[in-house]
């Protein structure tokens, strides 16, 4: 029994620390996977300001509800493939990151450059977290802003739907209510008419350029050539907070 109780205390020894200091990419997939956001501080041992970070996010996160703080210390192995992939190994701490309920990042910055008002900023709404997952995953992205009673707002679904089959799923379609307030600051960025009494379609490419915008009904072939072109310069990547999209067309056009 003696044996028995040592072996148990060797084996919760050796497996507590795997639980605890849990790899940043696997507690950011737990908790996205719960439908929260992650706000993520980056840090080293001694780095100046940790302290005054942590509270930031602490502050940040009894503003956003279903959130949490996940600490990562970038020295530790267990994290490398964290810090090569967001390229963090040489890069100034603490940072913060901040990644979105479906588990794209959002936005980040120094702690040090960061309010509380500003960490909670980038948070996105659930439109954008999925524009951003989309362009991330290599997508181009129809989003079309409609209001209930558009007569057109089906047929205009149905089209962007018809130019993702084309493209063999190489983007996808996103509806978007105009009076969803979750989304106004979105569609603002977007340059959205909220006076227009048709459905308007902004197409971003899979660069997250903003190549194209349209309203009322387009065809199907135009779709496909906005969401494929490539513009001079993306002025307004999808969260930059610029509001610099190409003005409407209307149909025909």
């Amino acid at each position: 029994m003696l044996i028995y109780k040592k072996l148990t205390v060797l084996l919760i020894a050796i497996f507590l620390p795997a639980i605890v200091f849990a790899f940043t990419t696997e507690q950011i997939q737990t908790a996205t996977s719960k439908g929260n956001v992650a706000f993520v501080l980056v840090t080293e041992p001694g780095a100046a300001g940790t302290d005054l970070a942590r509270q930031k996010i602490q502050d940040a996160i009894a503003k956003v509800p279903g959130s949490v703080m996940i600490e990562s210390n970038r020295t530790d192995a267990a994290n490398l493939s964290f810090v090569q992939e967001y390229k963090l190994s040489s890069a100034p701490v603490p940072l913060i990151f901040v990644f979105a309920s479906n588990g794209v990042m959002a936005g980040g910055n120094l702690a040090s450059k960061l309010s509380v008002s500003q960490i909670v900023a980038m948070v996105p709404s659930p439109k954008r977290a999925e524009m951003l997952k989309a362009i991330k995953s290599g997508l181009a992205v129809y989003v079309t802003a409609y209001r209930t009673g558009m007569s057109t707002k089906t047929d205009v679904s149905k089209d962007c739907a018809i130019a993702c089959t084309k493209m063999q799923g190489k983007c996808i379609a996103i509806d978007v209510d105009m009076d969803d307030l979750d989304e106004r600051d979105l569609l603002n960025q977007l340059k959205i008419n909220f006076a227009s009494a048709e459905p308007t379609t902004v197409v971003i490419n899979a660069k997250g350029q903003i190549t194209d915008s349209y309203t009322g009904m387009v065809e199907v072939e135009k779709l496909i050539a906005s969401a494929t072109k490539v513009v001079a310069s993306g002025c307004c990547p999808p969260n930059s907070g610029k509001t610099c999209g190409p003005a409407p067309k209307k149909k025909g056009n």
